[in-house]
């Protein structure tokens, strides 16, 4: 099995790197593979470019789903939230995570701060069929290939293929400063970091529009906006993804494994379980083990 993502309680993914001075990290994964069956929400302060390779991607990016097919691909911004699903069995993707202080002052001033601070470009979505797009795809299959193999100046090789996405990418950028978007609200950091803390608690939206300092309506038109879902849709998606850590990592009973995960009765979440997974926890548990002997 490959590498789970980690993530810290504000949704941050933590990218280790071979080589801390390097941070370039690039990764083959097969979504049917990881242990939630998709990749859950999450951000980076790396910028990322992704190769779809197999299948069809579904990218979860500010309240939209977009399909992307085998040859397409997309770049996210620093601090952008988003989930990735795969609409076939077998969907596969290159994923290229870039730490966003490489260059020299100059370089890293008036050509990096540029894409990442442009509030009016969250995301960019490539298409094969635009040459520059189709540029910014080869360059990530190419650095794929030079990260594998690890043969002589692999790392300069790479280095020079995120120039090159760096250069193309300049050209997407949208400067209008009259339509920037929000990369990504501090408020709703803080608030997923109180429901990863509480999750297992009842969480009121009055308790979360305090955090926001916003009311209750605000919250929840906030909260949606960025992460795709309200607050409680999330929170119950979150309780179900900690059930499957401890159904794979514990051998605690469903029972105390509900309430571990702050569910007041198991039907419920047996049910809530199955319409998510297609299966019952138990049927989950097992699946998993045996697949794991």
């Amino acid at each position: 099995m490959k590498r789970e993502i980690i993530l810290n309680s504000l949704n941050e993914e933590l990218i280790p790197y071979t080589e801390p001075g390097w941070q370039h990290s690039l990764e083959y994964t097969t979504i049917s593979e990881r242990l939630l069956g998709y990749i859950p929400l999450h951000w980076h302060e790396e910028l990322q470019f992704v190769a779809v390779v197999k299948g069809t991607i579904e990218l979860h990016i500010l309240g939209r789903k977009i399909n992307l097919p085998e040859g397409s691909g997309f770049f996210i911004n620093s601090g952008v939230i988003h989930e990735i699903h795969a609409k076939t069995w077998n969907t596969a993707f290159i994923c290229w995570n870039i730490g966003i202080t490489l260059f020299d002052k100059h370089i890293q001033t008036k050509y990096i701060l540029p894409i990442i601070q442009e509030g009016s470009t969250p995301y960019v979505i490539l298409n094969p069929l635009k040459d520059r797009h189709n540029l910014i795809i080869q360059a990530i299959l190419t650095s794929y290939d030079c990260y594998v193999k690890k043969e002589k100046s692999f790392e300069l090789i790479i280095t020079i293929q995120y120039l090159t996405c760096i250069k193309e990418l300049l050209h997407e950028i949208v400067l209008d400063s009259s339509n920037r978007y929000p990369i990504y609200d501090q408020r709703v950091k803080n608030i997923l970091e109180y429901i990863h803390t509480h999750y297992r608690t009842q969480i009121k939206l009055e308790t979360l529009a305090e955090i926001a300092y916003l009311s209750k309506s605000e919250t929840n038109r906030l909260f949606k906006k960025h992460v795709g879902r309200t607050p409680f849709t999330y929170i119950l998606d979150y309780r179900l993804e900690r059930s499957i850590d401890l159904l794979i990592g514990t051998r605690s009973t469903i029972t105390e494994i509900a309430i571990e995960c702050g569910f007041y009765s198991v039907s419920y979440f047996i049910d809530k379980f199955k319409k998510s997974f297609h299966r019952t926890p138990k049927k989950y548990r097992d699946e998993k083990w045996l697949r794991n002997r």
